[in-house]
């Protein structure tokens, strides 16, 4: 079976407004703490395995950097954490190993460092070719910057383009010229997000405050259904609520996460799930420093004592594929028949045609796509 590691720099030049995600901004000095970081994740790697969660003789099936802002790792960092990454442990031959990357942090020479390290997927966060939009998400780079990344990393490797949709003032025009804009430079992969306004973040604090507006139910419906039907036409499947690939191209490493696999995470704030167990690292540099100079394994057990909650935490990431949840492989992992344990919920949300049962698998309608947290929130 093969092992995914997630590794997470959570180091930026600065904390975007809309972000939920354990970042710490460190302005100029985000670059050379991304580079020692890696130096510590090395370690921690060697202490699962210590534990036997990782596995020396297995094989390693994705690599993925996410943040943070990963791409400020230098190429040089890049390339001493990825041998010895080879030197512990046995990647595939096709190992897809990712790294987010930032328009303004990484340019040709980096690209190329990173490409000869091994990484062979670029996932970069456009977000917009909106520039009144891309300043409104405080963004720091430009329109131009983001198109001249997205050239080159097309150069060394699998491109993925991440969008953000339903921006504040966003219409379905300017949604469009988006999208028509990302489909120029022919990506492997696309994601598309909808915005999100989290309490904690200052984008949430804005909305409540009324210093911006969030996009009404409508267009977000209807941005929606463009973009699928949309992405559609151009040769793109729509494989995960966010997600569309084409053929042979989605994210592996994501996916796993989808179809309830294992996988270690590697750097403060990350999360692991090695059945049937669910860790976190503590979201403070200081303490998983501490921990990792002490031998230690920094991570903590966040498995739910409720277990009704434990599957539906599961159910509801694996309903995020379109292809929805293998009935009876589900019921042998967990050994829960979901038809049965929720049969009254499930056929109610059935006959209002957001889930069906079909060949197998329970999965959400085109209709309840459109409506997943209605179906989550019914659910529980």
């Amino acid at each position: 079976m093969a092992q995914f590691l997630y590794i997470h720099i959570p180091f930026c030049e600065a904390r975007c407004p809309y972000c939920d995600f354990f970042t710490l901004g460190k302005g100029a000095a985000a670059g050379a703490l991304a580079d020692s970081w890696l130096d510590l994740v090395a370690r921690e790697l060697d202490l699962w395995l210590a534990v036997g969660d990782l596995s020396s003789s297995e094989s390693v099936g994705t690599i993925y950097f996410g943040g943070g802002t990963p791409s400020l790792v230098s190429g040089q960092a890049m390339q001493r954490f990825l041998d010895y990454a080879r030197s512990r442990l046995e990647l595939a031959p096709d190992v897809e190993i990712t790294v987010e990357m930032q328009p303004g942090t990484a340019d040709l020479r980096k690209l190329d460092a990173y490409a000869q390290a091994g990484v062979n997927r670029f996932s970069i966060g456009a977000q917009t070719f909106t520039p009144e939009l891309l300043a409104l998400l405080e963004r720091r780079h430009s329109v131009e910057e983001t198109i001249q990344l997205i050239r080159n990393a097309r150069l060394f490797g699998a491109l993925s383009i991440d969008l953000i949709a339903a921006l504040p003032g966003q219409t379905l025009a300017l949604w469009q010229a988006d999208l028509e804009k990302t489909l120029e430079f022919e990506p492997h992969h696309i994601s598309v997000y909808e915005l999100t306004y989290y309490d904690q973040t200052r984008l949430g604090k804005w909305l409540e405050e009324g210093r911006v507006r969030q996009a009404d139910e409508d267009l977000r419906l209807i941005i929606f259904e463009h973009t699928i039907e949309r992405l559609a036409s151009a040769g793109y499947e729509h494989y995960e609520i966010s997600n569309f690939a084409r053929p042979g191209c989605r994210s592996r490493h994501n996916e796993n996460y989808w179809l309830l696999g294992n996988y270690i995470g590697l750097g403060a704030g990350a999360h692991s799930f090695v059945y049937p167990h669910r860790y976190f690292n503590p979201t403070n540099v200081k303490i998983y420093e501490e921990a990792i100079e002490s031998g230690r394994l920094p991570r903590h057990l966040s498995d739910t004592l409720d277990q009704e909650i434990f599957l539906l935490e599961n159910v509801f990431m694996g309903l995020r594929l379109v292809q929805g949840i293998h009935l009876e492989e589900f019921r042998e992992r967990f050994g829960v028949d979901l038809l049965v344990q929720y049969g009254e919920r499930l056929a109610h949300l059935i006959e209002a045609d957001l889930l069906e049962v079909k060949e197998g698998r329970l999965r959400l309608t085109r209709r309840g796509l459109l409506r997943a947290d209605a179906v989550v929130t019914y659910l529980v």
